[in-house]
């Protein structure tokens, strides 16, 4: 047997890694690639991911929804998807990757006016595949004419060392007055921090996606986290106290959602390569528009988390891989799992989450939000409740177990008065179903719960009403 090494692993001083003739173009990770092999690489190692996950779930057979913010990892995403498709098609022995695929886009101009839709619209078209559209404010759609039910928080109050904090909400139906733009507005005006808002976009823009996946008829979503995205995410929600659900929102391929597979394939992929990939491969990509573009690294938890990762990256290129490769071993606990979601992101709702509070957090003595009846600005010119008077206090339910601890948090910091979309009313119903987990809180407090929010919302006969009523 030969000594010799093999050719595949030799490697020649100042050339490509791969092809071992041409100039390298790229250093990535102390690894020199000229162009072709560069992109080459990317594209194997983008088919290779993808036949993991499929391995791992068996769901190969599924249509798959692309969800594209227009940035440059979703942009790379759908090409690379896109190739990957067409060149299964072309090859009669090959399985196509899905069913079928759409592009999924959410609309942010409503909080965003700078955002470049006609070039998004532009580039999902080139990739010449279904392309279905939702702007933020849908959710405070209409439903036949009507202002859906919503949930408002009117009194918040975490205080240091008490038995129990204390989240008073109560179901409202408002008049058919304001925009839905007038509402999402009034919501984010609500909140009291960037980090507040960014948390609650980033919940607003997982709701659409999820409905535009079933809308579509897709059990695939396929969302654009890259390796540095999903490094600077966890750092992120860790930081934002998102220790008990990170497992499901990290992961590779998580099934949390109820229906819905949610896969991660550029995972393996750095800010850096999913850079160079766009423009040697000529893919079009746009500057996504946050609430802290543009400013300082200290205006959000998520913009000084993405500083902290970008900056060690940059003196130790293993920082992105290593802190991937330690979360692929994150394993949701069982109790997160078994628990009821939260009303807010819909993740799981630990049910310890105020004892844990109390336990490590530090809070002023003056932790009270004020009176239910002092609204933020913006929230005070939507109309009251068309069901309730402001005074009612036997409508008032408390949703402090409904919530997970960062949810808590976002609430508690956010004005008297916010108003949350129907969406939270329907996971409230769902948390408090007859049979549904909902780890320390008691059957007869979930029963109450479950009488004061069913008047609000359609149940299963009813929706098929509706249904017969629309096609005739």
């Amino acid at each position: 047997m030969s000594d010799a090494p093999r050719r595949g692993r030799e490697r020649v001083p100042g050339m490509c890694i791969k092809c071992k003739s041409a100039r390298p173009s790229v250093t990535i990770r102390q690894s020199l690639y000229c162009k072709e092999c560069f992109v080459r690489t990317s594209i194997v190692k983008f088919r290779t991911g993808q036949s993991r996950l499929r391995k791992r779930v068996h769901n190969s057979g599924a249509s798959a929804l692309v969800a594209f913010s227009g940035g440059s990892t979703s942009s790379a995403m759908l090409k690379l998807v896109v190739d990957h498709q067409n060149s299964a098609r072309k090859d009669v022995e090959a399985t196509a990757a899905y069913a079928g695929l759409v592009v999924g886009h959410v609309d942010e101009t409503c909080l965003f006016p700078e955002a470049e839709e006609d070039d998004i619209r532009a580039i999902a078209a080139a990739s010449g595949l279904l392309y279905r559209t939702l702007a933020l404010e849908d959710v405070f759609t209409l439903v036949d004419g009507e202002r859906t039910a919503l949930i408002e928080v009117v009194h918040a109050s975490i205080a240091p060392g008490v038995e129990k904090d204390q989240f008073c909400a109560r179901i409202i139906r408002p008049e058919n007055k304001g925009s839905n733009r007038e509402y999402l507005r009034a919501l984010f005006a609500s909140l009291g921090t960037a980090t507040d808002k960014e948390h609650m976009l980033d919940i607003v823009k997982g709701f659409l996606i999820q409905q535009l996946a079933r809308d579509a008829g897709c059990g695939v979503v396929l969302m654009g986290d890259s390796g540095t995205r999903l490094a600077t995410k966890a750092v992120a929600l860790t930081s934002r106290g998102r220790g008990f659900s990170l497992p499901l929102e990290v992961a590779a391929e998580s099934q949390w959602i109820g229906g819905l597979s949610i896969w991660r394939p550029m995972r393996d992929f750095g800010a850096k390569e999913i850079a160079f990939f766009n423009r040697w491969t000529g893919q079009r990509s746009v500057a996504v528009p946050t609430f802290t573009t543009g400013g300082a690294r200290q205006a959000s938890i998520d913009r000084l988390a993405e500083a902290f990762i970008t900056e060690l990256d940059q003196g130790f290129s293993s920082t992105v891989p290593t802190v991937c490769r330690t979360m692929q071993k994150l394993e949701p606990r069982d109790e997160a799992l078994a628990a009821a979601p939260c009303l807010v992101c819909g993740m799981p709702a630990e049910g310890n989450a105020q004892a844990w509070r109390n336990r490590l957090t530090i809070s002023s003595s003056s932790v009270g939000r004020g009176d239910a009846g002092t609204r933020s600005p913006l929230s005070a010119t939507l109309p009251e409740s068309s069901e309730q008077g402001p005074g009612d206090a036997s409508s008032l339910m408390e949703i402090a177990h409904a919530m997970c601890y960062s949810c808590q948090s976002l609430l508690h910091h956010a004005s008297p008065g916010i108003l949350l979309p129907k969406f939270c009313l329907e996971r409230l119903q769902a948390g408090n179903a007859p049979g549904s987990s909902a780890h320390g809180t008691a059957e007869a407090q979930r029963e109450t719960l479950r009488r004061q929010i069913d008047e609000f919302l359609l149940d299963d006969d009813d929706d098929d009403a509706c249904d017969n009523s629309t096609a005739s």
